[in-house]
């Protein structure tokens, strides 16, 4: 009588014991599952972030793009307007010595 008694409330106190294990197993599932989770969300705000910054730095280029291509369009324009300069005195120069030239003959 002792004995099955015994053997009942071990029995009782096994199960007890198995069903706080699958608990906390299943809780310990659960905590690992989060931190995975934790993870991928870290991971997906940095993507984000750099995504963000990606977009930032695209849109400094675009700008810096915009006056550069302003900066050489005057460059050019002021290229222009020495080289006509130069030309037009290069020729006036060439005229001058032909009519001295030509005079002297």
């Amino acid at each position: 009588m002792a004995d099955d008694r015994f053997e009942l409330r071990l029995t009782q106190e096994t199960g007890a014991i198995r069903q706080e294990i699958a608990s906390l197993r299943a809780d310990m599932a659960t905590r690992t599952e989060l931190e995975a989770v934790r993870q991928e969300i870290s991971a997906l705000r940095e993507n984000v972030a750099t995504r963000a910054e990606l977009e930032a730095t695209r849109q400094e280029m675009a700008a810096g793009f915009a006056r550069l291509e302003r900066q050489i369009a005057e460059s050019r324009v002021e290229s222009i307007k020495w080289s006509f300069l130069f030309w037009t005195g290069q020729c006036l120069t060439i005229i001058g010595f032909l009519v001295v030239f030509l005079r002297n003959r």
